[in-house]
């Protein structure tokens, strides 16, 4: 049986705490008419260059994303689109989620990522995300980058009562942190192996 966990997918491709320079600003969620709407605006100490990198290695969001246990790319056609298939799993007070989401995402202009549900494929009736990667000028020290997550997602299937708002919010918050911390991490290493 499927259950929904709002929108864990988002980081997935989008988190224990964060590490020192990460800093999550905001973290806002709501639900209108059966549509969840997720934003969250991040700040990593990390290039910008090497955070679009890891954002679009598709195959290996895992290894920012733990609660991510399998992303694979189903095509990639020349219009530069990628269509990449995911499965979450995640646990909120005693209860499991597994839902799969399959996405197909494109790149538009230079700092922003697009992806689009495709609801025959996914655990979701309707949804979309929206990454914009950007260079952050806060630092004239260290390279910091704002990640900004817009995203709105319709389940396909039952959501439990018990789980409730705050349930939801505090979930999203500990997958945002474990991934942004990942994702900084990552970055930095590999900035200093190049």
């Amino acid at each position: 049986m499927k259950y929904w966990i709002y929108p864990t997918f988002i980081f997935c491709y989008l988190l224990s705490g964060l590490s020192q320079g990460a800093e999550l600003t905001t973290i806002d969620i709501k639900k209108q008419q059966g549509r969840y709407i997720l934003h969250i605006d991040t700040r990593v100490n990390a290039n910008s260059d090497k955070v679009k990198q890891i954002f679009t290695d598709f195959e290996n969001m895992p290894s920012i994303n733990p609660y991510l246990k399998e992303s694979r790319i189903i095509s990639t056609t020349e219009a530069k689109r990628t269509t990449v298939s995911m499965l979450t799993k995640a646990c909120v007070l005693f209860i499991c989620y597994k839902f799969r989401h399959v996405q197909t995402f494109k790149t538009i202009g230079n700092d922003v990522i697009f992806g689009r549900i495709i609801p025959g494929m996914s655990d979701f009736k309707y949804g979309w995300t929206r990454w914009a990667i950007r260079k952050n000028s806060s630092s004239i020290k260290k390279p910091v980058t704002q990640i900004i997550l817009d995203a709105e997602i319709t389940p396909d299937f039952f959501i439990l009562p018990i789980i409730g708002p705050y349930q939801f919010k505090k979930k999203i918050i500990e997958i945002a942190t474990v991934t942004i911390n990942n994702l900084e991490k990552k970055a930095q290493k590999d900035e200093f192996s190049d």
